[in-house]
């Protein structure tokens, strides 16, 4: 099972070295795959012509009998196996976005409701505006989930019809009143606001956690450079207003997941460096460069603000450099030794799970010795034990692949 926990992240090191599949794995391998079908856009670019032609030996092995490559091939797995369509529509977005698209609209309304969902979240990787018709059709699916994943994806491309419509919509939805940065509501949410997101209300007056809502759904979608062009203000100046109105948390929310949609890093800078890192914010630490994420964790370890050392942990979507997991490490350690537990310790043993995974392998020895005689308590013991177990499993497997 130790050794299963590591087939992703070997399959991605054999694509990375250029090679294929070792004869003698590949029945193994082509059961994983069948059993598990989130492992097939790794599994099927690295099987190799002797793997391909393995699978079309066996029924249950067939989904892995398709040459990526070859579009009359892809065609004929397609209409062969429903039930593998979305993990396929996956493997051939990561090489050709626009064939992964044709396959998905070929059997499109034919599909159950589940299939459509997991299809239309296959269209994430490879995102463009080709997409787009496509995605414009789906907000009027008959499904409730994909319409949303549909809107989620629009609101994605800046130049997307659904994302102009909103700022015709609601581009006048935020106004400087005394100093202040304060939301003017919409009286009525028309039918083409509720079909591009926008949720109505059935009740005469609206909560508050509805305009909450209502913000993330317009302001969340607009590109913040509107709001500059708009209010005539610096990204900065829009943030501070924010922060001094009645809405804070939700309008630097909403603020904060527009620049992260939007790949927008002046602005994502501009939230954290004037709202600081919160989970408000959360949504552009992605958009940090290595560079900045280990500047932001040593600040945030020089304040004590575990809050913010938590954000950066649940939120770092990629590998962490040497520098920065030797902080994260140490930070880790020095929390197992705190007793009684504080209010972040669970959620920090549960983000390690996260974190070993993106933790710099040649770093098993030092987290090892970091973490020997550091648990104050059984839940810490059994977190720092697997970590670094993991660890250096994960370390032989980067050596083996030398």
């Amino acid at each position: 099972q130790q050794q299963m926990e590591l087939l992703p992240e070997w399959l991605d090191l054999v694509a990375a070295a250029g090679w294929r599949l070792p004869d003698d794995l590949l029945p193994l391998l082509l059961d994983q795959g069948a059993r598990l079908t989130r492992l097939r856009p790794q599994l099927l670019p690295v099987l190799g012509e002797r793997g391909r032609w393995l699978a079309a030996i066996n029924p249950a092995w067939r989904y892995a009998a398709v040459d990526l490559d070859d579009w009359r091939a892809l065609r004929a797995a397609w209409e062969a196996n429903p039930a593998g369509r979305a993990a396929l529509a996956r493997s051939v977005r990561a090489s050709d976005p626009e064939a992964a698209r044709h396959l998905i609209e070929a059997t499109w309304r034919d599909e159950a409701d589940a299939a459509r969902r997991e299809m239309i979240d296959a269209l994430v990787g490879g995102l463009s505006m080709a997409d787009e018709p496509f995605l414009e059709r789906a907000l009027d699916d008959r499904d409730a989930q994909v319409r949303r994943k549909a809107v989620d994806l629009l609101a994605r491309l800046p130049d997307s019809r659904l994302v102009g419509r909103l700022v015709a919509a609601a581009g006048d939805i935020l106004a400087f009143e005394a100093g202040d940065l304060r939301p003017h509501f919409p009286p009525v949410i028309s039918d083409a606001l509720v079909r591009d997101g926008v949720a109505r209300s059935g009740a005469s007056s609206q909560s508050a956690n509805e305009r909450s809502r209502q913000l993330q759904q317009t302001v969340g979608v607009i590109p913040p450079r509107h709001w500059e062009e708009r209010l005539a203000r610096l990204p900065e100046a829009i943030i501070r207003a924010a922060r001094a109105g009645k809405w804070p948390r939700t309008l630097i929310s909403a603020l904060a997941t527009a620049a992260a949609r939007h790949n927008d890093r002046r602005w994502a800078m501009a939230i954290l460096n004037e709202d600081g890192v919160s989970e408000r914010a959360g949504a552009v630490v992605p958009l940090l460069g290595p560079d900045e994420i280990e500047a932001r964790l040593r600040r945030a370890l020089a304040e004590g603000d575990d809050e913010a050392v938590v954000v950066l942990l649940r939120r770092w979507p990629t590998d962490w450099d040497d520098g920065a997991a030797r902080l994260m490490i140490d930070y880790l350690g020095a929390q197992a030794l705190r007793d009684p537990d504080t209010r972040h310790s669970p959620t920090l043993r549960y983000l390690m799970r996260q974190f070993v995974r993106q933790c710099p392998p040649a770093l098993a020895d030092y987290a090892a010795a970091a973490f020997t005689g550091r648990a104050t308590n059984k839940a810490w013991e059994v977190s720092l034990t697997s970590f670094v177990s993991a660890l250096a499993r994960r370390r032989g497997l980067h050596e083996a692949m030398k």
